[in-house]
């Protein structure tokens, strides 16, 4: 999905400023990318002198669109169509790239680093980590304490927005590169990509890891971060 802002002449600004609940270094912009899962804040500046904004939601390659209109009071607020002139481009980290946490982890080096595949097809239907389903799923283990760093590579033809549960993330790295990037619960890893995340194991228990494309998790996409008790 893409978020877009038809902004007019009289919008002093827009700015993101957190995602999926963690709030990142303000960044301007009218086209924000968003995969499943992933969710957005984003502030709106509306002059004293007036005016309107939409604001639309775009599923990526189709022009059907929703979203609000934003209008300080006695603004004129035009029609809008239901679809967009053009198809939505694919969801990419062009986003992903630009943020940075405002409150990022403390550096020191990872006690553990797991490095997962993103395996799966479309025939037959059947998506999975590392080869394995739920069913047969490997836990990955960590222990209290620990730096952990996620290495997420996908081999598959469509790309998978990975959740985890009872922790927030920060991206580190996108095909090896390094970055500063946000602290969230949910990262994109695009079609031949590595993304790579870290986060301190302070929540002992069994956490899910899965792809929020929910047709993809339900058919086996989805392993476990497990807390080993007797470390």
């Amino acid at each position: 999905m893409n978020i877009d802002l038809n902004r007019s002449r009289f919008l002093a600004s827009t700015l993101a400023t957190a995602v999926d609940g963690d709030l990142v270094q303000p960044i301007t912009g009218s086209r924000f990318p968003l995969a499943q899962g992933q969710r957005l804040d984003l502030l709106v500046t509306m002059p004293d002198g007036g005016g309107a904004v939409s604001i639309f939601a775009q599923r990526e390659g189709d022009r059907i669109r929703t979203g609000i209109i934003l209008a300080t009071p006695g603004a004129q607020v035009a029609r809008v169509r239901d679809r967009g002139d053009r198809s939505a481009p694919p969801v990419d980290l062009s986003l992903e790239r630009r943020l940075a946490a405002m409150t990022p982890l403390v550096p020191r080096p990872a006690a553990v680093t797991h490095r997962i595949a993103l395996t799966g097809t479309m025939m037959p239907y059947v998506w999975s980590i590392d080869g394995r389903t739920w069913s047969d799923h490997k836990p990955l283990r960590v222990a209290q304490g620990q730096r952990v760093v996620l290495e997420m590579t996908n081999q598959t033809a469509m790309a998978h927005p990975m959740h985890l549960h009872g922790h927030h993330f920060q991206a580190v790295a996108i095909d090896g590169k390094a970055l500063s990037g946000a602290m969230r619960d949910t990262v994109l890893v695009p079609v031949d990509g590595t993304v790579t995340v870290a986060f301190d194991a302070h929540d002992p228990g069994r956490w899910l890891l899965h792809c929020h494309n929910l047709f993809h998790m339900a058919t086996g996409m989805m392993t476990e971060i497990a807390y080993d008790t007797t470390a």
